[in-house]
């Protein structure tokens, strides 16, 4: 189960947190909002961080990807032959 922790409880309680996100998960909140998640690391993990960045900049760039593939599919079918 999740620990929700505030930003000034994080820093107060380093310690005694590194040793629970090495068996669960933190989410770290700002007035209110969730700011970060600490996760346990387990070996050969990059792959599994490198996709979650992945979803993570899809999500932040979503409004821009969106208007960007309307403007492409209303652009109409491209002459590129391959």
């Amino acid at each position: 189960m999740a620990k929700i922790i505030t930003t000034s409880h994080l820093q107060k309680t380093i310690g005694q947190l590194v040793s629970y996100v090495a068996h669960s998960w933190v989410v770290v909140t700002n007035k209110g909002k969730p700011t970060v998640v600490m996760l346990p690391y387990f070996d050969d993990n990059e792959g599994v961080i490198a996709d979650y960045l992945e979803e993570y900049e899809i999500d932040k760039n979503r409004a821009v990807l969106q208007k960007r593939f309307k403007e492409s599919e209303e652009s109409g079918i491209s002459d590129l032959v391959i």
